[in-house]
């Protein structure tokens, strides 16, 4: 199997990522949605998200995995954290994964009241 060219979100992480702009107090003329993508997926990264695809309806923002990780970092972090040799293999497929879930997570993780603000991402205990 070949790894992913393109990448999507899922409609219910794409409302998420547009909720993002909400929550935090943030404009869509401070970050675009890319931001906000990549910050999902180092949100699942860092809280040591599985890579098991869950169920979510297709329809949100499709990426070229050049436009959205072009120095490749996002592919490699998934390397590191995920050393199996089928990701390693066809990293971008984890990518996505992790860039759907990180965005739901941030969502719960607002809705329990355990995120209030950008400076709750920071130094905060892995979860």
């Amino acid at each position: 199997m070949a790894d992913l060219r393109n990448i999507s979100l899922t409609i219910e992480a794409a409302q998420a990522a547009d909720d993002l702009l909400h929550w935090l107090g943030i404009s869509e003329k401070e970050t675009q949605l890319s931001d906000r993508v990549r910050l999902g997926f180092a949100y699942a990264v860092e809280n040591q998200v599985d890579l098991i695809r869950t169920p979510g309806t297709r329809g949100g923002s499709n990426y070229d995995t050049g436009g959205l990780d072009p120095d490749g970092l996002m592919a490699e972090a998934v390397k590191i954290y995920y050393p199996e040799p089928g990701v390693v293999a066809e990293p971008y497929r984890a990518v996505e994964i992790l860039m759907n879930k990180g965005l739901l997570l941030l969502g719960e993780h607002w809705s329990a009241g355990e995120i209030g603000s950008m400076g709750d991402l920071v130094d905060r205990p892995a979860g």
